[in-house]
This record gives structure tokens, C-alpha cells and sequence, in this order.
């Protein structure tokens, strides 16, 4: 009985023991299951506050671009403030150079316009009413140019005031002549340079590209600056005079009828067309005939040039368009070509030549005259008159020539120069 109670207890403590190491372990295992809950909760944490240090490390980089571009701007502003107080600082300098110089030349104006005033009562010189007149058309031109500033796109519009800009200068140059005066140099040089910008402005209005360009704020400041130029060499200079009398194509149509140095039937439309045309012509220079103008306007004519010479547009018109008159032919079968060039007489022949082989293989067309002459071209005009019944019937052209050997010794035994008419338009000369 006693071991059998001790073998009890035993068993009894073993239980106990048993089972409180069981609820030991199940304490164990739900202390970490907790754990491993909290420690997964601090892992997810753990991460969320990963990505929270990453953004703002992030932000904090992106702040720290944004403080370093800061920086470089805040540099520039620094240097572009200390330029311009440079600048400003020149621009004061030059501010008061230029008070200098208007407090200087307000004296001179003072100076000049006293003298303007004794000059201007001279009969030899520019009278102050034609002087306020130019002067009013400089100040006109000055306002419509500012106008051309703010037109925004009405194209055709400018284009119509620079049409009107040219018609007020020109009545500018006009009064020059209109007065017997030469156009001074320095008002010619303004008016030339003003033309070219007045010229790109109405080609690039006009949808052309070449030699074009828009109205803009720097190209008016230019003009206006030639404008003030010109204002006051128009109210100031003292302009030359023309030692010969000039008049307007009208006034020289009347003084020359009435010399009659012009037919009775030659109409004064006509004659202003023919004059035009010389005016307009590059063959020669005409300036002592014809004054050169910048702006289109009235033609005047120097007088006394058109009385010392024979007045004969005919010639007039084609003085000095050609200088050599070539005769090439052939006295085998008495084919004759005409003809006028320039200068480049070999590139006449090889093509006379390549025309003739075309019905002559077998002859040889050859050099018979070449006259210099700056009427050429009314040399040939005589001779195809003269010969116009002997046109070669195998050439379609009014240059070749089927003459006779009698006729062929017009230009072979140099008979043209017992030809009273083909000489008088040989010898005509227009004295340059």
C-alpha cells in the first residue's frame, strides 16, 4: 500500500508536471504567434516607413536641384543687374554728351538761320518760301512713315502709302529743278538711301522675296534719322545752281516748236512718250540732256543741250545700243546677211555661218565690211530698207540679201559712203 500511494503521487506529480508544461508550451506558442504578429506589423512598418524616407529623400534631392538652379539665376540676375547699371550709367554719360552737343548746336542754329535768312533774300540762291515748302514735304514723309509702323496687316494698304511716300519725295526733287537748282549731293545721298528701304518695303507687301523685307521699328528709326538730316540741310545749305536754263518737257515742247526745231504735226503726247523713253534708256548716259532723278516724277531737260543738237529721236532712242554694223557674205552666189552687235562679233558670224552651210555646204560665207558706229542699229535699219526688194527668198529673216553684183558693190567698193542718207546717219553724233 505504501509503494502503491508513492507510485500514485508519483503519477499524480508526473500529470501535474505534464500538464503544466503543456499549458507552459501553449503559453510559449501563443506568446509567439504574438510576437511573429507584431513582428510582421513592424515589417510592414518598417517598409512603409522605408518608402517615406525615400520620398522624401526624393523631395529633398528635387529641392535641393531646384536651390541649385536658384542659385545660378539668382548669379545672372546679380551680373545682368550690375550690367545694365553699367549701361544705365553710359546711357547717362551719353544723355548729357548729348545735351553738350544740342545746347551747341542750338547756338549754331541760331548762327545759321541768321544767315539762312541773308542768303535766302539773294536772287542766287534758294528762297526761303521754296525752302519751307521741301521743308513741309520732310516732315510729311516723316508722318506716314510712322504710319507704316502701325498698319498691322493691311498689305495693300501699305503699299499705297509707299506709292504716296515716292509722289511726296518726288515733289521734293522736283522743286529743285522746277527752281534751276542742282539737287544738292548730300539731299540726293538721303533720298537714294531712303529709296532702297522704300524699295524692300513695297517688295515684301507686295509677296515678292527677293530685295524684300518689313517695315520694323529699327528700319523707321533709320529713316527718320535720315529725314532729321535732311531737314536741316533743306533749311540750312546752300544749294548750286545751274549755269544753263532747265525746263519741263511741256516748256521745252513749246520753245522747241516754236524755234522749229520740231515738225508741225509732231504731237505733244509724242513727244513726252520719246522723252520718257530716253529718260528710262542705259545705252548712254543722257545726264547732260535729261537731269537723273531718284523718285519718278516730271522731266526736266537742260534747254541749251537740246538746241545744239540735230533733233532726231529716230537716232536718239538707239545712240549707243550697238556699236559695230557687220556685213557677211558670199560674191560667188551674192548672199549678203546684215547685222549689229556690241562687241562679240565672232559669235555673229559662227551663227550667220551655221545658217548659210545650212543652205550652202559648199561655199564659204565671209567677213565683207564691219562699220563702228553708235547709230548701228539705224545703219542696219537703212540698209534693210534700202535693199527690202532683194530679201533672200531660201532665208525666212529680213537680214539676208540676194543682191546683184552691182548692188554688192555697195559695201564691197565702199559705194555706201557716196550715200548722201546712209552717211547722214553714219556721221550723226550726239555730243556726250
Amino acid at each position: 500500500m505504501h509503494l502503491y500511494r508513492k507510485m500514485k503521487e508519483a503519477i499524480n506529480h508526473l500529470q501535474e508536471r505534464y500538464l503544466n508544461e503543456k499549458k507552459a508550451k501553449e503559453l510559449i506558442e501563443s506568446e509567439l504567434n504574438n510576437t511573429q504578429h507584431r513582428l510582421m506589423r513592424m515589417q510592414q512598418e518598417n517598409r512603409k516607413l522605408q518608402e517615406y524616407v525615400h520620398d522624401i529623400k526624393r523631395k529633398h534631392e528635387s529641392i535641393d536641384n531646384k536651390l541649385s538652379i536658384y542659385e545660378i539665376e539668382k548669379q545672372k540676375s546679380v551680373e545682368e543687374v550690375y550690367e545694365l547699371q553699367q549701361q544705365n550709367n553710359h546711357l547717362q554719360n551719353l544723355q548729357r554728351s548729348y545735351l553738350e552737343r544740342i545746347n551747341s548746336q542750338v547756338k549754331d542754329l541760331s548762327r545759321l538761320k541768321v544767315l539762312a535768312e541773308y542768303y535766302s533774300s539773294s536772287k542766287h540762291d534758294f528762297k526761303y518760301e521754296h525752302r519751307k515748302y521741301i521743308i513741309t514735304i520732310v516732315e510729311k514723309v516723316g508722318l506716314l512713315i510712322k504710319k507704316l509702323l502701325v498698319m498691322g496687316n493691311q498689305k495693300v494698304r501699305r503699299v499705297k502709302v509707299i506709292y504716296e511716300i515716292k509722289e511726296i519725295l518726288a515733289r521734293y526733287e522736283s522743286c529743285f529743278y522746277r527752281n534751276n537748282f542742282k539737287l544738292d549731293p548730300d539731299a540726293r545721298r538721303i533720298l537714294e538711301r531712303i529709296n532702297v528701304y522704300l524699295e524692300k518695303w513695297e517688295n515684301f507687301y507686295e509677296g515678292y522675296k527677293w530685295n524684300a523685307k518689313p517695315v520694323e521699328v529699327r528700319g523707321v528709326n533709320y529713316l527718320e534719322e535720315l529725314l532729321q538730316e535732311l531737314r536741316y540741310l533743306s533749311l540750312y545749305k546752300r544749294f548750286e545752281k545751274y549755269n544753263k536754263k532747265i525746263v519741263e518737257v511741256n516748256v521745252l515742247y513749246q520753245i522747241l516748236k516754236s524755234k522749229r526745231k520740231l515738225q508741225n504735226n509732231y504731237s505733244l503726247k509724242r513727244f513726252n512718250g520719246e522723252i520718257k523713253m530716253l529718260a528710262k534708256q542705259r545705252y548712254i548716259n543722257l545726264e547732260k540732256y535729261i537731269i537723273n532723278r531718284v523718285f519718278p516724277g516730271e522731266i526736266y531737260t537742260v534747254l541749251k543741250a537740246f538746241y545744239e543738237i540735230e533733233y532726231n529721236f529716230k537716232m536718239l532712242k538707239t545712240y549707243g545700243m550697238y556699236h559695230l554694223f557687220y556685213v557677211y557674205g558670199d560674191s560667188h552666189n551674192n548672199t549678203v546677211k546684215v547685222g549689229v552687235t556690241k562687241q562679240n562679233l565672232s559669235n555673229r558670224y559662227m551663227k550667220a555661218e551655221e545658217s548659210y552651210k545650212d543652205h550652202f555646204p559648199a561655199h564659204m560665207l565671209r567677213e565683207i565690211k564691219v562699220i563702228k558706229s553708235l547709230n548701228a542699229l539705224n545703219l542696219e535699219s537703212y540698209v534693210k530698207r534700202k535693199f527690202k526688194q532683194q530679201r533672200h527668198p531660201l532665208f525666212n529673216s529680213t537680214e539676208w540679201f540676194l543682191l546683184t553684183k552691182s548692188e554688192l558693190k555697195y559695201f564691197l567698193n565702199d559705194e555706201y559712203k557716196q550715200d548722201a542718207d546712209f552717211m547722214k546717219i553714219f556721221n550723226y553724233k550726239l555730243d556726250m
